[in-house]
């Protein structure tokens, strides 16, 4: 029999205590379970003279009560007078069954790497939600929030905005609204069978769950003919291929930045190929200039370096220069594609009624000309989500001055339903003091945001080496995997591929199925991949690897910027914000490991030194006993 055990209702508790607490409570813990009584206290009067005081520290004391069949509970720990008051008037042993921290037996040791126990976090919300909470993870991917069907239901005179931070819902609203607007538009258009309905975002792989998720959503096949559910590149390659027979080679940024460097250097331009590719891409492409005359007077809003007009001539013919190499090999831009699409569909008119955007906030200036151009202006053409706080590429946007017009149509979502509290309070700081510009040109804010939800606190681990921590996140999986949680509800991610291997590699090497953040079959596997590959998905459990410098960061991006202060507050912005977009994929559990030096971007819980073990004095998570994450 476990010579301790705690009560369920412990872990939440337990997880809000200051990091230094918990780490004394791990020892006094470990020191009585190996047989040290110096730690326990009597407690005089007490309502159960069986119940006693263990000591944690000077100021904290763990109140212990007799269990069943001479076990002892560890009831709650708290501010020694507080728990004294509490011992006090504790009635009775606890009811029910508790969970057991079992004593290591003869000839056994225990895994140094390995958390103490292994029950998922129980997740708390309000009555709304309760029911919402024991469902499978599959059915609350797709829950919307009771509140928001107003949203969804909603007629709108024209196009409507709809932003909000993590967890607040924004593509469930916008997988909902696509299928209202399927139901409304057939009720209108019975004997109209063609895709009348665009549901559109910036990846492959968002596009390819948001199909997945309306299948469950409309299960009517007519319905969801209906709908037509592309990403914004794969929409504006299929049209420039229909208009002109050939479909346009693309190249990414990198690979544009890299062959504009060494022009540049070639030419003796004191500009680098980024600060050149950005210049294109983010002013010219977006403002759709196409003579020098404008390109001297535009503003060059978002742009932090200024450029004077007598400069902006050499950037100019560069730029020029370059890109008439590229459409010689017939090579072309995502941008560039979107804009040839746009005028392609001003010539042959709109395709779609009604347009849904998801993460709109990642869209280039030109793909929104494209939408503009495909569904025609009027009630509900155009309905938007997005948070400017999880801009992952430098596209800034003002809509108003694209033809979209969400003045008086805008709500912001304030209330996350599907991650914790205590997760959004660890991941909010990694934006740092950067304000956020909308794309209604009025800056954005996350005051007043909050969570319904409540659960542990994230666990942050150092680790000594790398070997050291793929094994223990290798175990952190086996915990979540043992506890209950379904593969599919689990992810692992690394900032490059270099780490993604070796996660995978660690993974099977333990016998855990694993498969591709960006796999399409619905396979029973736990999903490994990269960061950006997070993007708009969601996770039970979720462990985050490789957070150290010089991973994060990356040197490369860092060296890219050729000391351009531009390119490298870009750069680090551009970072922090996929860190905290990836920290929010979490649900229930969130794990972030480094080696070494942890990144400049990581936040610290309290009581944790920069550049320290977060865990205890041998190494273990000082969450890990009680969290059971």
């Amino acid at each position: 029999m476990p010579k301790l055990a705690i009560s369920p209702t412990f872990l939440s508790e337990f997880s809000r205590l200051d990091q230094g607490i918990q780490t004394a409570a791990l020892t006094a813990v470990e020191a009585y379970m190996s047989g040290d009584d110096a730690r326990i206290e009597p407690l005089a009067d007490a309502a159960d003279s069986r119940v006693r005081l263990l000591r944690v520290g000077q100021q904290w004391s763990g109140v212990v009560a007799p269990g069943a069949e001479d076990s002892e509970w560890l009831i709650t720990i708290r501010p020694r007078d507080e728990a004294v008051a509490f011992a006090h008037e504790l009635p009775a042993p606890p009811a029910g069954p508790g969970i057991e921290l079992i004593e290591p037996g003869p000839g056994t040791e225990p895994d140094a790497d390995a958390p103490a126990l292994s029950p998922l976090p129980r997740i708390t919300g309000p009555e709304e939600l309760s029911a919402d909470l024991t469902r499978s993870f599959a059915d609350w991917q797709i829950t919307l929030h009771p509140r928001q069907h107003r949203i969804v239901d909603a007629h709108f005179a024209g196009s409507a905005q709809i932003t909000g931070g993590p967890g607040t819902g924004k593509t469930v609203l916008a997988l909902h609204r696509a299928a209202h607007l399927a139901q409304r538009d057939a009720a209108r258009h019975p004997g109209d069978g063609r895709r009348t309905i665009l549901l559109t975002t910036f990846n492959r792989l968002l596009a390819q769950t948001l199909s997945q998720q309306l299948d469950r959503i409309l299960p009517d096949r007519e319905l969801r003919s209906r709908v037509d559910v592309a990403t914004v590149d794969s929409l504006a390659r299929s049209l420039v291929q229909e208009h002109t027979g050939r479909s346009p080679q693309t190249l990414g940024r990198a690979t544009i930045s890299e062959r504009w460097r060494d022009a540049a250097r070639a030419e003796g331009l004191p500009y680098s190929g980024r600060f050149l590719v950005d210049e294109w891409e983010q002013v010219v492409l977006a403002q759709n200039i196409t003579r020098l005359s404008d390109y001297v007077r535009c503003e060059r809003s978002g742009r932090v370096l200024h450029l004077a007009p007598e400069y902006r001539a050499h950037v100019w013919e560069a730029v020029q220069r370059y890109t008439g190499a590229m459409e010689v090999a017939d090579e072309w831009s995502y941008p560039k594609v979107a804009l040839e699409a746009a005028r392609a569909l001003a010539r042959t008119g709109p395709r779609y009624r009604h347009v849904v955007v998801d993460e709109a906030q990642d869209l280039h200036p030109a793909q929104w000309r494209m939408l503009r151009a495909a569904v025609p202006a009027g009630a509900d053409d155009l309905f938007i989500v997005g948070d400017p706080h999880q801009r992952i590429y430098d596209n800034r946007v003002s809509l108003a001055s694209l033809g979209v017009n969400v003045r008086g149509r805008s709500h912001r979502l304030r209330v996350s339903y599907r991650v914790t509290q205590e997760i959004l309070d660890w991941a909010l700081p990694i934006l740092g003091r950067h304000s956020a510009l909308g794309m209604d040109d009025n800056a954005d804010t996350l005051a007043g945001y909050r969570s319904l939800l409540h659960g542990p606190a994230p666990v942050i681990r150092g680790c000594a080496s790398r070997t050291e921590e793929r094994a223990a996140m290798g175990e952190w999986v086996r915990v979540w995997l043992e506890a209950g949680a379904s593969p599919a509800s689990i992810a692992v991610a690394g900032r490059n591929q270099w780490i993604v291997r070796h996660i995978d590699k660690e993974l099977q090497a333990r016998g855990i199925p694993t498969a591709p953040l960006d796999a399409a079959e619905q396979v029973g596997a736990v999903r490994v991949g990269t960061m950006h590959k997070l993007k708009g998905q969601e996770f039970r459990c979720l462990a985050i690897m490789g957070m150290s410098e010089p991973l994060l960061p990356p040197k490369a991006a860092v060296d890219s910027a050729e000391g351009d202060p531009v390119a490298l507050e870009q750069i680090h912005q551009q970072e922090r914000n996929l860190l905290f977009v990836a920290c929010t994929r979490a649900r229930d559990a969130l794990y972030v490991s480094y080696t070494g030096a942890p990144s400049r971007l990581l936040p610290h819980l309290p009581g944790t030194d920069v550049g320290t073990d977060a865990g205890g004095d041998d190494g273990e998570p000082a969450e890990a006993l009680f969290s059971g994450v």
